[in-house]
């Protein structure tokens, strides 16, 4: 089993080693710059950062990411849920499928229970699987991110908003 730690951020404390991975996963294999590894709201105070490294030393290699936006109140008549997106997942190619996607996805869902989230995000066609197998469904028909590529709205919800 593969010896990692995550650890969570908010704001730019650790954009650096989130921004290498989404580098090395998200855009490089696309041609985009590294200047496209900075997203919207990164800066936010109230953005969540969170990263596997690779063990639990301060000075170990980041080898996966993701993002939690700051959460959104949605109301209804029936009901009042606290949504938040996630985005720019990525894990190192040379450790993909050996968990640690899964390991920070579970991260997540405890943490939306914890404080009662839905959880949503963009995900490319290509790991619909992926969300799907940690519980996620899909919602809505694909469409088209630019220089990306096809995705789908994809969610996560909260026991306690059921």
């Amino acid at each position: 089993m593969l010896d990692m730690q995550i650890r969570q951020s908010r704001g730019l404390s650790e954009i650096a080693h989130v921004r290498q991975v989404r580098f090395l996963v998200l855009r490089e294999p696309l041609g985009l710059p590294y200047g496209e590894t900075l997203f919207a709201g990164d800066e936010n105070p109230n953005t969540l950062h969170v990263v596997a490294y690779r063990n639990s030393q301060p000075n170990s290699q980041p080898i996966g990411c993701l993002t939690l936006m700051p959460p959104e109140i949605i109301s209804n008549e029936k009901q009042q849920t606290i949504s938040v997106q996630l985005r720019g997942m990525a894990v190192l190619a040379e450790l993909q499928g050996m968990g640690v996607g899964s390991k920070m996805l579970a991260y997540v869902a405890e943490l939306a229970q914890e404080h009662r989230w839905d959880l949503w995000c963009k995900a490319r066609q290509s790991a619909v699987g992926f969300y799907a197998a940690s519980g996620w469904r899909v919602v809505g028909d694909v469409f088209d991110i630019p220089k990306i590529g096809p995705h789908f709205r994809m969610e996560l919800t909260c026991e306690a908003n059921l």
